[in-house]
């Protein structure tokens, strides 16, 4: 007896779902049907966490849910369903959060609003806001997006300091701190960057003694979960 399986069907729910449907079509793969309205018979699911959340109890035959994004916690909630496989997005946000903060470390130092600022009043700005140059960025987290920071800091030959649970493996990082060598790990930073994601042992690490720990001076840039 032969058993025919049926063929896969994609549901993709996401605001402009025709970039993606034209990047698979590329891609050739034999059976995919994509759907970009809503079809019960989908078995993947492709997303933000919100729609997904909501689509899954309307969704039977599921079996394998992608995320348009790193975090997954809204799925984590023991009250949703959890009888498929479920695959967040990963190593592809490295380079447009390095830019996000290095606009941000480069807006500041290089006094961008006063001089838009001077600009508009037609006066001439001639304070040399400096370079970054021999400055020490601290990574509170070295994953993926925390590793590329670093080497980013390292085009702009920074000290790279990084704050993890344990691993060591990003080598464009100096000099790495754990535990409860927060504040040794603050102390001296010119800039603080997280990069964390939400879980129980992320929740409030960035609180009054940590900020209170940085140098006067000191930029904090935040592109992890607001939990931190």
């Amino acid at each position: 007896m032969v058993i025919i399986e049926p063929m896969p069907k994609l549901l993709l729910l996401i605001d402009d779902p025709n970039e993606y449907v034209h990047l698979l079509q590329v891609e050739n793969l034999p059976g995919l049907e994509i759907f970009t309205e809503f079809n019960p018979e989908c078995d993947i699911l492709f997303g933000g966490t919100g729609r997904i959340k909501d689509a899954l109890p309307n969704l039977p035959r599921l079996k394998w849910v992608q995320t348009i994004s790193a975090g997954v916690e809204r799925l984590m909630d023991p009250s949703l369903r959890r009888d498929y496989t479920l695959t967040n997005a990963r190593n592809v946000f490295g380079e447009s959060m390095s830019e996000f903060v290095f606009g941000y470390l480069l807006f500041f130092k290089k006094r961008i609003r006063p001089r838009v600022l001077a600009q508009r009043a037609r006066q001439w700005d001639d304070k040399d806001g400096g370079v970054l140059r021999g400055e020490t960025i601290g990574l509170l987290g070295v994953g993926s997006i925390g590793a590329h920071l670093a080497r980013t800091a390292k085009h702009f030959r920074m000290n790279v300091r990084g704050f993890t649970r344990s691993s060591e493996d990003c080598l464009d990082v100096d000099a790495y701190y754990h535990g409860n060598d927060l504040l040794n790990f603050a102390d001296g930073l010119d800039y603080l960057v997280s990069v964390l994601p939400r879980t129980d042992g992320t929740n409030q690490i960035v609180d009054a003694s940590l900020l209170n720990g940085l140098p006067p001076h000191a930029i904090f840039v935040n592109v992890g979960r607001g939990n931190a």
